[in-house]
C-alpha cells in the first residue's frame, strides 16, 4: 500500500512541510479567505468552529471582539485592490491590534 494520500482539495504532508509547500498553503488560504470575505464561497471561523455557507459574516456570531476585528480586517483587504499574497497581514500583526 502506498503512503501517498490523494484527497481532492486537501494537502497532506508527512513531517514538517518545506518552505515551498508552506508558502503554497499560505497562498491558498489567503486567496480562500479573501474570496469568503467577498461572499464568493463558504467560510469557517477557526476560533468559533461555525460555518457560514454564504461567506464571511460582518461580525462574530458568538460575540467575540477578536473574531470581529479579524473579520473586519479581512473584509477591508478583500474589498481593497487585490493585495499580493505577501501584503496580507497575519493574525496578531501589531498594526491591527489583534492578538
Amino acid at each position: 500500500m502506498s503512503d501517498k494520500r490523494d484527497l481532492p482539495g486537501v494537502i497532506v504532508a508527512f513531517g514538517s512541510p518545506d518552505k515551498v509547500l508552506l508558502d503554497r498553503m499560505t497562498a491558498i488560504t489567503v486567496a480562500w479567505t479573501l474570496r469568503a470575505a467577498r461572499g464568493e464561497c463558504g467560510w469557517v471561523c477557526a476560533d468559533c468552529c461555525q460555518s457560514f455557507p454564504a461567506g464571511m459574516p460582518d461580525e462574530c456570531c458568538c460575540g467575540h471582539q477578536s473574531c470581529t476585528d479579524i473579520i473586519a480586517r479581512d473584509k477591508r483587504d478583500a474589498f481593497a485592490e487585490q493585495p499580493d499574497e505577501g501584503n496580507h497581514r497575519p493574525i496578531g500583526d501589531d498594526h491591527d491590534g489583534v492578538r
